[in-house]
């Protein structure tokens, strides 16, 4: 039974939550060879001001613009 633990940044809406669960739960039911009913998602949304990167939190990071932080709207320089 195959269970996923998912860490991102709050701010994604209900819709995004449904479409990451269910894009990861196809995946992996595929790749694991078991049915969709044996797949576990868990999504963690996460305050910026509870994320840290290079030592300083996320949120400090945000407030300097000239910083390359993604947001939750990132898409990691895919379309």
């Amino acid at each position: 039974m195959p269970v996923i633990s998912v860490d991102w940044w709050k701010g994604n809406d209900r819709a995004q939550r449904e479409e990451l669960v269910s894009e990861l739960t196809a995946s992996v039911s595929r790749i694991a060879g078991c049915p969709e009913e044996a797949v576990t998602v868990i999504v963690r949304d996460v305050e910026p001001g509870h994320w840290g990167k290079g030592g300083v939190l996320a949120d400090v990071l945000l407030a300097d613009a000239s910083t390359d932080i993604p947001t939750p709207q990132d898409t990691g320089g895919r379309p």
